[in-house]
């Protein structure tokens, strides 16, 4: 677009450019060409930076729609309380590396002689990022999935681990003088397991009081649970691509016959099977006509073998060709009125050929 002559603009900077997303605004003054502008776009454009962590916030500030998302399966003031910490892993696995060196340290007590539990050091370079490895290990004759957790010396607290085996060897012997048996229960890392169960557990129950509050106030003010908009409609992820659904395998043949897509098609396949015989029906009748005369039929309590003797009283003449036609009738009706005792393979309905008859029903 070309203007003879000069333009004006009008240029503004916001004060604190960090604060904003648009932190210079320019605008024509002359020409006027604002509706050339932003009427070309149902949104303002979106300039990326290299902190954006949350989508939603961006699209916000651009005046857009949320990103669509599915709605959660559960219910989350259903759900259990959490009583699992994670670092209860870790602790578990720092627990048992000092058990093993304090163990090797009563089998092999000359590895250890004139050195300090807190001066010991990592054989090798200990790699934080190679810590996990998956091997297989041989149990009684048989192979297992094995783990490999490495953990470095100068995570432990060797000497705090073995006062404490000193100390509750010393109440054994003891007990064991008095005559007495005398169990240990807990060391100090299982009780610092516990405590941080219990914390998480407290945390989680909190936070699910605070839920139920404030789903009660919503319910007492009359405000939607959740935020209008969050969650899309489930029609709108219909036909998206979803590997736990038997549609998406690898060894899918077709709409299952189960299905209502096909409900119509067998309904249909049913009938002309069961019509086949009598032409008459086939060529003077559609098939909605013939689903409402079946109707009529079953309410006035006629069944097929008493239409098939009106058939031969009226037909009597040509009883050597309704002969053949009645045979071929019988033998495609009977698979066909019941859909439910159709063979199933892999999900979908099929016939085979046999020697009794054209059709029959798979064992």
């Amino acid at each position: 677009m070309t203007y003879p002559g000069n333009f004006f603009a009008d240029v503004q900077a916001k004060r604190d450019p960090y604060r904003f997303r648009f932190p210079i605004e320019m605008r024509f003054v002359e020409p006027n060409i604002d509706h050339l502008i932003f009427n070309t776009f149902d949104f303002p454009p979106i300039f990326h930076r290299d902190d954006d962590t949350n989508p939603d916030e961006i699209r916000r500030d651009c005046q857009r729609a949320p990103i669509p998302r599915k709605g959660p399966a559960i219910d989350v003031e259903e759900e259990p309380l959490l009583s699992n910490h994670p670092y209860v892993n870790r602790l578990w696995q720092i627990h048992n590396a000092e058990q093993m060196i304090l163990d090797d340290l009563e089998a092999n007590p000359d590895k250890y002689q004139g050195k300090k539990l807190s001066e010991l050091t990592d054989d090798e370079d200990f790699d934080e990022e190679n810590s996990i490895q998956y091997a297989q290990g041989t149990f009684k004759k048989t192979k297992l999935p094995m783990t490999i957790l490495k953990t470095s010396v100068k995570d432990l607290d060797l000497e705090a681990a073995l006062a404490e085996r000193q100390h509750y060897e010393k109440l054994r012997k003891e007990a064991f003088e008095r005559g007495e048996k005398y169990k240990i229960y807990k060391l100090k890392r299982n009780v610092e397991m516990d405590e941080y169960d219990l914390i998480h557990w407290r945390r989680s129950y909190e936070e699910r009081e605070a839920l139920m509050r404030d789903i009660s106030c919503r319910r007492a003010l009359g405000l939607p649970l959740v935020e209008p908009g969050r969650y899309a409609d489930p029609s709108y992820f219909k036909g998206e691509y979803d590997p736990e659904h038997p549609l998406y395998r690898f060894d899918y043949w077709g709409e299952p016959k189960n299905s209502e897509k096909s409900k119509q098609e067998r309904m249909t396949e049913a009938h002309n099977k069961s019509i086949i015989g009598n032409g008459k029906v086939w060529y003077e009748m559609s098939y909605e006509d013939a689903i409402k005369l079946k109707k009529i039929r079953e309410a006035q309590g006629l069944t097929q073998e008493d239409e098939d003797a009106d058939i031969d009283v009226d037909d009597s003449e040509d009883e050597d060709d309704d002969e053949y036609d009645d045979l071929v009738y019988s033998i495609l009706t009977s698979p066909s009125l019941d859909s439910s005792e159709q063979p199933h393979v892999n999900g979908t309905e099929s016939s085979r050929l046999s020697d009794e008859g054209m059709f029959e029903d798979a064992a």
